[in-house]
């Protein structure tokens, strides 16, 4: 269950963060919204659980200074033409549920949790610079993620097309709650581990085109590479997770 909730908020937060809904002015309180759906397709790289492919909804909300993307909550505190500072707010629904593999039987569930704090973007002539950091403020795995990214958009007529690196680093408490092993846990086959801080790499593509004032349609290919503190957990059967996201949304 919690890897379709997770799956639910990605496809949420990558397809309504689009320039139909984005671009309004920051002064301005017309509200906006759309809905559509999406599939994606997501390998996270569980043991006994591979690769699932979802069917989901996608909703986003804006007014004003504020939006409201599936579970993550945004509010820009301040804005010039190439920089703006944002308070953020998400549920992180990583973890998995003991019933979701055998391999997981006798395991207790990892759960989400509510992260909070902050997030820049620098625009410049040469591409776009981003730095996010997110802590647990509902004591779930107490740890912390900071993340830096760089991108290119270019710019067509119809849409845009946006490739980008990234590196996210997670604190040793979030590593250690979503991959490690505690001793009333370990099995012959699932030994005892104890997760460090790890940094993960991510390069995609991301993709909006516009049918019109309404009709959008998203095409996403992304993959990250974990950090050996990761791959190394006995929880984890690869070096990565790949996921390919198609979704369309109306915006009203």
């Amino acid at each position: 269950m919690a890897r379709k909730l997770l799956n639910l908020v990605t496809t949420m937060s990558i397809i309504c963060s689009t320039q139909a809904l984005a671009d309004a002015p920051p002064e301005s309180l017309q509200l906006k919204w759309g809905i559509g759906a999406a599939i994606i397709s997501q390998d996270q790289g569980y043991v006994g659980i591979g690769n699932e492919t979802e069917f989901v909804p996608a909703v986003a909300i804006q007014y004003g200074n504020f939006s409201l993307l599936g579970p993550r909550a945004n509010y820009k505190v301040y804005q010039t033409e190439q920089f703006e500072i944002s308070l953020s707010a998400h549920l992180r629904l990583d973890g998995f549920e003991a019933n979701d593999s055998d391999y997981f039987i006798g395991m207790e569930d990892r759960d989400m949790s509510f992260d909070a704090g902050f997030e820049m973007e620098y625009d410049t002539s040469f591409g776009e610079f981003g730095f996010e950091f997110m802590h647990d403020v509902s004591s779930t795995h107490k740890g912390y993620e900071a993340s830096v990214s760089y991108g290119v958009p270019f710019r067509f007529e119809d849409g845009r097309v946006f490739p980008y690196i990234a590196a996210n680093f997670q604190s040793e408490d979030l590593v250690d709650y979503y991959y490690g092993v505690q001793a009333t846990e370990a099995l012959t086959n699932r030994a005892f581990y104890l997760g460090d801080s790890s940094t993960a790499f991510e390069v995609g593509i991301q993709s909006d085109w516009f049918l019109g004032k309404h009709h959008m349609i998203k095409a996403d290919i992304s993959y990250t590479s974990y950090g050996s503190e990761i791959k190394d957990s006995p929880l984890v059967d690869a070096s990565g997770s790949a996921q390919i996201i198609l979704g369309y949304v109306y915006v009203f």
